[in-house]
């Protein structure tokens, strides 16, 4: 039998994103830290039935912890950074977002209610789309029209076709999301995904994404990054991190392709920003060389 290739079955890592998800939503039950209770549906059974008992996730955490030091920390303010970034959108009725690699991505589905007319467009390879369609008609949750899945090659067919394809007006104010999907991607394919988002016509159009700075003798040392480095290689060689943005770099790297900065956040700004409690105490700490970013086309 010919193994399939990472284009042709559904991600890995998008199933591992929404089981962190999953697990902050059972353990904190809030809008805060554990914000997706539907994540839980597109694990398997027996993912969702574990995950119920406090000793399996502390198992699991713990076991994530020795892995991947401040990954899990890290999903948890990830969540609540593209929440804000959506919901933000939602509240602003802007007319499109896109979600780059939506992967099991709940947000279209968790805040329907905020969305009076915006059309929402998913992009991801086909099978996982295909796993995600399966998974919310399972869980009786509907796809509004105005939420469009679209299935797309990235080896193969441009964002920009995909996309014109699916009803996309480029000349529409447009919220780009592209979450944990650039470091998966090679440099080539990365730079033109942002460059892509440049091009819209709009001037207050956004993408907001995240990434990871080059390891370098200053950062390998630092909280969870060698850990993160060697895991990824041991467990995950099919989905490795292959793009990476020197420290310093991002604003110079953003210009070169047409887009300036609106914020940018690193490690500590993300935890004190996402990861405090209503008692100002920090839940963690999320691995060093990661970092958010919002951007807009450079006029």
């Amino acid at each position: 039998m010919v193994e399939k290739s990472v284009g042709q079955k559904p991600s890995k890592t998008a199933l591992f994103a929404a089981l962190h998800r999953a697990i902050a939503n059972k353990e904190y039950q809030n809008e805060r830290f554990g914000s997706d209770f539907l994540a839980e549906f597109f694990l398997p059974s027996n993912f969702r039935f574990f995950i119920q008992f406090k000793k399996v996730r502390a198992n699991v955490k713990k076991k994530f912890h020795e892995a991947f030091p401040g990954l899990h920390e890290y999903m948890i303010a990830r969540t609540a950074f593209f929440d804000r970034v959506f919901s933000d959108a939602l509240n602003h009725k802007i007319p499109q977002i896109v979600l780059l690699g939506a992967g099991y991505d709940s947000r279209a589905y968790r805040y329907a209610k905020l969305n009076l007319a915006t059309k929402i467009m998913e992009l991801d390879i086909g099978p996982t789309q295909n796993r995600k369609k399966q998974c919310l008609k399972k869980a009786h949750i509907d796809i509004s029209e105005q939420v469009t899945l679209v299935p797309i090659n990235f080896d193969k067919e441009s964002i920009k076709n995909a996309l014109e394809k699916a009803g996309y007006e480029n000349d529409k104010e447009t919220l780009f999301i592209w979450e944990g999907v650039s470091y998966y991607l090679n440099a080539e394919a990365a730079g033109k995904t942002l460059e892509f988002a440049s091009q819209s016509l709009h001037n207050e159009s956004t993408i907001a994404f995240d990434y990871a700075i080059s390891e370098s003798e200053e950062n390998i040392n630092q909280y969870g990054v060698k850990e993160f480095s060697l895991s990824m290689k041991e467990h995950h060689q099919d989905e490795s991190i292959l793009f990476t943005i020197d420290e310093g770099k991002i604003e110079y790297y953003l210009e070169q392709r047409g887009l300036k900065i609106v914020s940018h956040l690193d490690n500590a700004e993300i935890e004190r920003e996402f990861l405090v409690n209503e008692n100002e105490s920090s839940i963690g700490r999320v691995v060093s060389h990661l970092r958010f970013v919002l951007a807009s086309p450079k006029r």
